[in-house]
């Protein structure tokens, strides 16, 4: 790992994402990118005061910037970390997954509050958005951790053809903390499986990816969302890991995003990574 994203607004949920990147560059020798994404607003006005206004606004928000930086580097969990800083003046989402695209970014860590209700009906959170554009992992963080050592990481998936895909980061990412791996299956009522063929699919992943130290569970849960965190929860499970395939447009509208809504409603961090683009005939991280 050589280049981590960190987004920031410089809230205390942004400092905790900022936080758990400087311990983990610590452990990879990565450098951080601390990037704010400013919008500047635009006022349309033909009296000629128009472009004043925008200027002064702008030079007013670049040294709140500026200030903001600088509070958040003197933290002292970045002593001895590599940090640079970016500013970009465009829409927050879109410029954390294009500045990860361009500049090969092994990992964006981001805070996040979640969104609930109307808003993650019809607008969904940032860190949302960015988990289904971003081509890199992306760490999601919810609360503070005084020493991040994700002693044990719950892979949920439905184990089906493309999940081996993206399950190499998942795995780099646990041998960093030398953490325990869970592959957990959650089964509904709508997409129920024999109990023998899921431990099937299961064991047949865990060869094929090289794994020998790990366990395995079947969860029973009416919702497959609310049975990966309930299971979290229960088990003492200190990070969940998933793939997405990242659907946009009418195709996300329809069928959404599983780990999406986990990362919106889980307490517990969550690492999401996107797999490559299949047919829909060939499976998902749950069946559609």
């Amino acid at each position: 790992m050589k280049k981590i994203l960190v987004p920031t607004d410089f809230s205390e949920c942004a400092k905790h994402a900022a936080e758990v990147a400087a311990g983990i560059a610590k452990k990879t020798g990565a450098r951080i990118y601390l990037l704010h994404a400013l919008e500047i607003p635009h006022y349309s006005r033909n009296d000629g005061f128009g472009q004043a206004t925008d200027t002064a606004e702008g030079l007013f928000l670049l040294k709140y910037t500026k200030m903001g930086f600088a509070k958040l580097l003197s933290e002292p969990f970045f002593d001895g970390v590599n940090v640079g800083e970016v500013v970009q003046f465009d829409n927050a989402y879109e410029t954390i997954t294009q500045q990860a695209l361009e500049h090969e970014v092994d990992m964006i860590i981001m805070g996040s509050h979640g969104a609930k209700g109307f808003q993650e009906q019809f607008i969904g959170s940032t860190a949302e958005k960015v988990i289904r554009l971003a081509s890199c992992p992306v760490l999601t963080i919810k609360k503070r951790h005084e020493v991040f050592k994700p002693a044990s990481i719950a892979f949920a998936s439905n184990f089906f053809g493309e999940s081996s895909a993206g399950f190499d980061r998942v795995k780099r990412f646990a041998q960093i903390f030398g953490s325990k791996i869970h592959l957990l299956k959650v089964i509904t009522p709508t997409n129920f499986e024999p109990t023998l063929y899921s431990q099937n699919l299961i064991s047949q992943f865990a060869k094929k990816m090289g794994l020998e130290d790990y366990t395995s569970s079947l969860y029973n849960h009416t919702d497959l969302v609310d049975g990966v965190n309930e299971y979290c929860e229960m088990h003492n499970i200190d990070l969940i890991a998933m793939e997405t395939h990242g659907r946009t447009g009418l195709s996300h509208l329809l069928k959404g995003s599983i780990a999406e809504d986990v990362t919106n409603h889980s307490k517990l961090p969550v690492f999401t990574t996107k797999i490559p683009k299949v047919k829909d005939s060939e499976g998902a991280i749950f069946p559609d």
